[in-house]
């Protein structure tokens, strides 16, 4: 292949892609995953699971309401990922500030480095919740 100035040092493979910022979108909808007490594994848009890879270091997390919480009692939500369920956001009301603005980071522990594949979880606890859907906007670089 010839020499290419403008495209000296573009990545041409994933093997090479360290450094390089990815996203994932995860979904949580009351009307697919349902709002029971317990830790829930939030899905891509589509249902499907999806996973951060190991290793990976959690640069950004943007919250993003779709349709409000609601719960018939007083229902906390903690956003983190598997081994650490509040890595976002600290269990907190449904009705927080936290989670009824339109788009708001979530950055408890943020940055912060995987050790293992993770799924991204919302735990619910107190009581269960009864509508809602939002998406956490998830951004990462891979590391070492």
């Amino acid at each position: 292949m010839p020499y290419n100035r403008y495209l000296n040092g573009v990545i041409r493979s994933e093997h090479h892609a360290h450094g390089l910022s990815r996203e994932i979108t995860v979904e949580y909808d009351f009307a697919d995953l349902e709002g029971a007490v317990g830790a829930v594994t939030l899905t891509d848009v589509n249902n499907n699971a999806v996973s951060i890879p190991d290793n990976a270091i959690i640069t950004s997390v943007v919250y993003e309401e779709i349709t409000p919480m609601t719960s018939g009692g007083s229902a906390t939500v903690a956003l983190g990922i598997t081994g650490n369920t509040d890595a976002f956001i600290a269990a907190t009301a449904f009705n927080n500030a936290a989670f009824t603005a339109d788009v708001s980071t979530k950055e408890n522990e943020v940055p912060l480095k995987t050790s293992a594949s993770v799924s991204v979880l919302a735990t619910i606890a107190t009581a269960a919740l009864t509508a809602g859907k939002f998406r956490l906007h998830i951004s990462y670089i891979n590391g070492a």
